[in-house]
């Protein structure tokens, strides 16, 4: 086995840094625009507003909490419930339903905007 070298130690190291501070950042993410597309229809909630929104998609209902700026899916009726079990998160996904929810920034650009 090989030992590891000085630069394989620092990319290691900035790596790990780097996936540390992306999810902390994800857990701490707040905005003042949800955004939601839902089986090829958009939407949008204000972040501000707190409250449970319903959204439909080809398999049915998902149901979705905004609460302090923050979003998360609490249902939805795909079998695994993969989207349901990514807490208060962004952008939130659930692809059996078609569902994509994202929170940003009133007047933020996304990459095909810029």
């Amino acid at each position: 086995m090989k030992k590891l070298r000085p630069l394989d130690l620092i990319f290691v190291i900035a790596i790990t840094t780097l996936g540390i501070f992306l999810t902390v950042k994800s857990f701490s993410q707040k905005g003042s625009v949800v955004k939601v597309n839902a089986d090829e229809k958009h939407y949008e909630y204000s972040a501000k507003q707190d409250g449970i929104y319903k959204v439909g998609g080809p398999l049915g209902i998902t149901t979705f909490e905004i609460k302090d700026g923050k979003v998360r899916i609490i249902d939805s009726p795909c079998p695994n419930k993969t989207c349901v079990n990514q807490g208060w998160h962004s952008p939130l996904v659930c692809l059996p339903n078609n569902v994509i929810i994202t929170l940003e920034e009133e007047g933020e650009f996304d990459a095909i905007a810029e």
